[in-house]
């Protein structure tokens, strides 16, 4: 579609990354904001300690995704090494940047003494609206497209014969309203359970996600006719029903 959305001289700005950069501003103005607004007694994570996480936390989604992506897609940058580190080109794996994110956002809060589960449940619906506009960078640079189709939602994109599904735009869109059910859900009453409201995002994007690989055109079935996708969605699903329905005695800031 649109890689590349200008040029000026010797600078070329990549619509993924792009997308990118917004993704991580608006997710840390919108956590910031919604922390100071939150009663004292709820907040797990200063707005300023929010920033910090929100970079340590796309740094290490983006070498996990790029890892994940890299270890499935060997043969593509065997004989071009240098475009193993091409982010700008696409290439990041969902499920692998979701775990390096975690980890990395682990390791601070580890470091500041926080309440993981609770910094979780503050922050995970802006992972959400982040997410969504992310997929429009997908979309812009034209990867994780869908199946051929002729109906009227078919796009065009340079790599495909024939217009595919905006699958991109069906989960952006999908994440939207994830997030902004996650932010009705985020309450004194859901809050007082830490790790419920992250349970629920494990949940619903599991489904999500496992429903969109049906439509996808870029993935191929690994194992009973289901992608790597979807399988890793069942598990993340479990999770999630793990994390929503447990019961953990209400916790406080250290």
């Amino acid at each position: 579609m649109y890689p590349i959305l200008c040029k000026l001289g010797p600078f070329t700005l990549y619509s993924y990354g792009a997308m990118l950069v917004a993704a991580l501003l608006t997710a840390t103005t919108l956590a910031c904001r919604a922390a100071r607004r939150l009663p004292p007694e709820w907040v797990a994570i200063t707005p300023e300690e929010i920033v910090d996480f929100s970079c340590l936390s796309l740094v290490g989604g983006i070498l996990g995704g790029r890892v994940f992506y890299l270890a499935l897609h060997w043969d593509l940058v065997a004989d071009s090494p240098w475009e193993a580190v091409a982010i700008w080109h696409g290439g990041l794996i969902w499920y692998g940047g979701f775990l390096g994110g975690l980890l990395a956002g682990w390791l601070y809060v580890r470091a500041k003494r926080l309440h993981l589960l609770r910094v979780l449940d503050q922050y995970i619906p802006f992972l959400a609206i982040g997410q969504a506009i992310g997929r429009v960078g997908c979309f812009l640079n034209g990867c994780c497209y869908g199946k051929p189709t002729a109906s009227w939602l078919g796009v065009r994109f340079p790599s495909e014969p024939v217009p595919v599904l905006p699958t991109q735009l069906f989960e952006s869109a999908g994440l939207v309203f994830l997030y902004i059910l996650l932010r009705r859900l985020q309450r004194p009453a859901m809050l007082r359970h830490p790790g419920r409201l992250f349970g629920c995002y494990l949940l619903f994007y599991a489904v999500l996600r496992f429903a969109l690989e049906f439509l996808r055109g870029d993935q191929a079935p690994w194992w009973l006719g289901l992608t790597l996708q979807q399988l890793i969605s069942l598990v993340v699903f479990l999770f999630g029903l793990f994390f929503s329905t447990r019961h953990p005695p209400p916790a406080t800031r250290d």
